[in-house]
C-alpha cells in the first residue's frame, strides 16, 4: 500500500508553489535567494515515519528547493536521497510544460511542436524510470535474486544521471526563459543546480552504472508489477551507461503515450511519479 500521508501533509503546509502570495512558493524562494526576503525553515522540517512515507515526503519538499530540504534521517536506504530528486523533476517538467503551453510560435502553443512533446515525452520516461528503481530500491526489493543489490546499485549509479540528464534537456527547452532570475522560471535554474549537487555534491560517491543488469532488472516481475515495462524501455537514461552524452528520445505510438499521460496527470493536477498524489498546483 502506497504511504502518502506525510507528504500530503507536506504539501498542504507548503501550499501551491506557484502561487506569486505563498510564502513557500517559488516567487518567495526566489526573493529568498537574490536576498529581497528572509526564509522561513519552520515548515519545512520531517517529522518520523517509515522509509517510503518519508521519501515521498522528500520529494514534497524537492518539488520547490532540493538545498532547503533537510537530509534523510540516519538509517534511510542509500537510494532515499536520488529518490527525493524525482521531486526536482516533477517541478521541472511542470514548469517546462506551463512555459510552453503559454508561449506561441507560428499560431500555435510551442507545446504543439512534435519535436518539443519528444523531449517532453523524454523526461518524463525518465521520471518514472527512476522512480521504479528508487522506490523499489527503498522498499529493499530484489528483483533478481541471483544478482543481490543489482536494483540498489542501479538506483544509486544510473538513476542520478538519467535525472540530471533530464532536466539539462528540459533547460535547453526552456531557452532564454531559463536565466530569468524571478518567479517560477528562476526556479527551475535553482532547482537544476540544486539537483546537481544534491546527486552529485562531494558527499557523494560517482557510481559506474556499467554493470547494471538493465535488461534483467526491467523484465523482472518485481519491477513489471510495480511500472509499464515498454515505457520505461523508452527511457532516455538507460543509454547513460558508458561515456556517450547522447541519448535516443522515445518516438511513435509510445512517445505519443507518454506525453499523453504527462499531460493528462498535469491537468488532473496530480505528481508524475507512481503515486498520482494530489497536487495544490493549479495548471
Amino acid at each position: 500500500m502506497i504511504t502518502t500521508t506525510l507528504a500530503d501533509t507536506v504539501e498542504e503546509a507548503l501550499g501551491d508553489p506557484f502561487d506569486a502570495t505563498n510564502p513557500h512558493g517559488f516567487h518567495a524562494l526566489a526573493d529568498t535567494a537574490e536576498g529581497r526576503r528572509p526564509f522561513d525553515a519552520a515548515p519545512w522540517h520531517l517529522p518520523d515515519g517509515d522509509p517510503e512515507s518519508v521519501l515521498h515526503a522528500l520529494r514534497a519538499l524537492h518539488r520547490r528547493s532540493p538545498a532547503l530540504a533537510p537530509a534523510p534521517p540516519a538509517g534511510a536506504p542509500a537510494a532515499t536521497v536520488v529518490g527525493a530528486s524525482i521531486g526536482a523533476l516533477d517541478s521541472a517538467l511542470r514548469i517546462t510544460l506551463r512555459h510552453l503551453r503559454s508561449r506561441h510560435l507560428y499560431g500555435a502553443p510551442a507545446s504543439d511542436l512534435p519535436a518539443l512533446r519528444t523531449l517532453l515525452a523524454g523526461a518524463y520516461a525518465d521520471l518514472l524510470l527512476c522512480d521504479t528503481l528508487t522506490t523499489l530500491a527503498v522498499r529493499g526489493t530484489e528483483p533478481l535474486p541471483d544478482r543481490p543489490g543489482a536494483l540498489a546499485h542501479a538506483a544509486e549509479a544510473l538513476a542520478p544521471r538519467a535525472l540530471q540528464g533530464a532536466m539539462d534537456r528540459l533547460s535547453v527547452v526552456m531557452g532564454s526563459r531559463f536565466y530569468i532570475r524571478e518567479g517560477a522560471h528562476s526556479s527551475f535554474q535553482r532547482l537544476l543546480y540544486e539537483t546537481q549537487r544534491a546527486l552529485f555534491g562531494a558527499d557523494r560517491p560517482v557510481l559506474d552504472p556499467e554493470p547494471v543488469p538493465l535488461a534483467a532488472l526491467l523484465a523482472a516481475p518485481a519491477v513489471v508489477g510495480s511500472a509499464d515495462p515498454v515505457l520505461l524501455a523508452a527511457a532516455p537514461g538507460l543509454a547513460l551507461t558508458g561515456s556517450s552524452r547522447r541519448v535516443p528520445q522515445p518516438g511513435g505510438a509510445v512517445q505519443e503515450r507518454l506525453y499523453e499521460e504527462l499531460v493528462a496527470r498535469y491537468e488532473a493536477g496530480t505528481t508524475f511519479d507512481h503515486t498520482r498524489r494530489p497536487l495544490p498546483d493549479r495548471p
